[in-house]
C-alpha cells in the first residue's frame, strides 16, 4: 500500500462551471485513469475557507498577493501538507494511471530544469512543506523591486520566485530533499514531455515516450496578454535550438 493517499487535487478558482473546454477534456482524462482515487476540485471560495480553518496564520500573506496565480500556487502546498495526495494542474492531460509511481515514496516530484509545481505527490505533513511555508513568507514582496534588472522586475519572475517553481526548487535543493530515498524525482519526460529539462548537467527538450504518464500543455493562462505574446515569439525562435539539441541527445 502506498504512503501517498490516493487523492487527486485540482484547482480552478472560477469553479467547475467555468472550466474551459480544453481543461474539461484534460480533467476527464485524469478522472478516467484514476477511477479508484478520491477527486477534490477546489474553487476560490473553497480555498479561502480551507485556509481560514487550517492555516489562518498565513491568511495575511495569502490575501495580500497581487496576483491570483500566487494564491493558486500557494494553496497547493498547504493542501498537500494537510491532506496529502497528488496535485495536478488543470492543463495536464493524463495518459495512464500514476499509481505505479507511488510505491513507498513520501514525495513525488517532476524535474525539468528546476522542480515543477504543476504536478506533485506527497504524504500529509511532509517537512518539505514547512520549509516552503517559511519561504513563502520571506518572499511575499518582489525581490527586485529596487533593482534595474528587467527580468527580475517582471511579473512572471516575481510569481515564480514568490510562490511558483523557483521557490519550490530552492526549498527542495536547500533541504536536500531530492537526495532522500523517500523522494521520487521523475525526469521531465515522465510528466511534462516537450518541456526543457536537465539531466546530468545537460539541458534539452524531453520527448514524449512510452514512459510518459501525463502531458503538461503549459497554457500559462495566468499570464497577461503581452507576456503571452512574448512567450509565443520566444518559443518560435527557440524551436531550431531545441531541434538541434534533440538530434544530439
Amino acid at each position: 500500500m502506498s504512503k501517498i493517499p490516493k487523492i487527486i487535487h485540482q484547482i480552478f478558482f472560477l469553479g467547475e462551471a467555468a472550466v474551459p473546454e480544453n481543461y474539461q477534456r484534460y480533467h476527464q482524462t485524469v478522472l478516467k485513469h484514476h477511477p479508484n482515487w478520491e477527486h477534490r476540485f477546489w474553487d476560490e471560495a473553497q480555498c479561502h475557507k480551507f485556509m481560514e480553518e487550517n492555516y489562518s496564520w498565513f491568511l495575511p500573506v495569502y490575501d495580500s498577493y497581487p496576483h491570483k496565480i500566487q494564491r493558486c500556487d500557494a494553496i497547493r502546498y498547504f493542501i498537500l501538507h494537510h491532506y496529502g495526495g497528488f496535485y495536478i494542474d488543470m492543463d495536464i492531460e493524463c495518459l495512464k494511471p500514476i499509481d505505479d509511481l507511488l510505491e513507498d515514496f513520501e514525495i513525488v516530484l517532476s524535474k525539468l530544469v528546476c522542480f515543477s509545481n504543476a504536478i506533485m505527490g506527497s504524504i500529509p505533513g511532509h517537512p518539505l512543506w514547512l520549509n516552503v511555508f517559511d519561504e513563502l513568507i520571506k518572499r511575499k514582496d518582489n525581490p527586485a523591486e529596487n533593482t534595474n534588472n528587467f527580468f527580475k522586475n517582471s511579473m512572471p519572475y516575481y510569481v515564480g520566485y514568490s510562490t511558483g517553481p523557483i521557490l519550490l526548487n530552492d526549498c527542495v535543493v536547500a533541504g536536500q530533499f531530492h537526495e532522500s530515498n523517500t523522494v521520487r524525482v521523475c525526469p521531465g519526460y515522465i510528466f511534462e514531455p516537450g518541456a526543457p529539462m536537465e539531466i546530468n548537467g545537460k539541458i534539452f527538450k524531453g520527448k514524449l515516450t512510452s514512459e510518459s504518464y501525463t502531458i503538461h500543455h503549459m497554457t500559462t493562462s495566468w499570464l497577461p496578454a503581452h507576456h503571452q505574446i512574448t512567450r509565443v515569439i520566444f518559443d518560435i525562435f527557440l524551436q531550431p535550438y531545441w531541434m538541434f539539441r534533440s538530434l544530439r541527445s
